[in-house]
């Protein structure tokens, strides 16, 4: 069997002739195809990077629950004051309301020593015998020493209460109380235990305070406070 050869299938019009085979290859059709492989390979790069830039962003997410996380640890309150809830009772007479108001002025003394040795910032239980500006003194005074650091050593000692003015008719019933307060036998140490003692006002002798006193609730508490000029306490 004889092998059929291109020229067979060809028709006259489509034999090669001599000028077709030895036609150069026409330059437009060598840079349409580079091209179009150019533009092929770099579409596989850009294929390439979309596929790798999916696979980052489709990784699942690290679970970090496993880590330990140090919390920080919350500072306890601090305990309350140890002074003395006073008992509701009738105002009765001056004599009776005098003997209470002293009682009251005389415990807030005590808070205070109480407030300033502990330098904790605590006054929880102060609003059983303080209130209005005196119970808003004693928490700055608290929140102020806890900052600086200041601890006081020794107390403030009451050594006399005298009943300047009282009020039984008004609403609510009040008292002026001049009370003498010893503190020549205290100190206050900074943070570092070093004393700051001498930046107390220290006369050597009690010092006068004005406490003002109103009834409410059946109760005597301080309200008022103050130190007046010029004025002394008995020897």
């Amino acid at each position: 069997m004889t092998p059929r050869r291109l020229e067979d299938d060809l028709g006259p019009e489509d034999e090669l002739g001599p000028e077709d085979e030895l036609r150069p290859e026409n330059p437009r059709s060598r840079r349409t195809r580079w091209i179009i492989g150019a533009a092929l390979v770099a579409g596989g790069a850009v294929i390439a990077g979309v596929i790798a830039l999916s696979a980052n962003l489709t990784q699942p997410p690290v679970d970090t629950s496993a880590q330990s996380t140090v919390e920080p640890t919350e500072e306890p309150p601090p305990p309350p004051l140890s002074v003395a809830t006073p008992e509701p009772a009738p105002l009765g007479d001056e004599e009776t309301a005098t003997v209470a108001a002293t009682v009251a002025v005389e415990d807030l003394v005590a808070a205070g020593n109480e407030i300033l040795q502990r330098a904790d910032g605590g006054t929880e239980g102060i609003d059983a015998i303080a209130t209005g500006f005196v119970r808003g003194e004693l928490e700055a005074l608290a929140v102020e020493r806890k900052q600086l650091g200041y601890t006081q050593v020794g107390a403030a000692e009451v050594t006399s209460v005298a009943v300047r003015s009282m009020d039984l008719t008004s609403d609510p019933p009040t008292a002026l109380l001049e009370v003498c307060v010893d503190t020549s036998g205290l100190d206050v140490l900074d943070s570092a235990g070093k004393s700051v003692g001498d930046q107390l006002y220290q006369p050597g002798h009690p010092v006068l305070h004005l406490y003002g006193a109103v009834f409410t609730d059946d109760v005597w508490r301080i309200s008022t406070h103050e130190i007046p000029d010029g004025a002394s306490c008995p020897e």
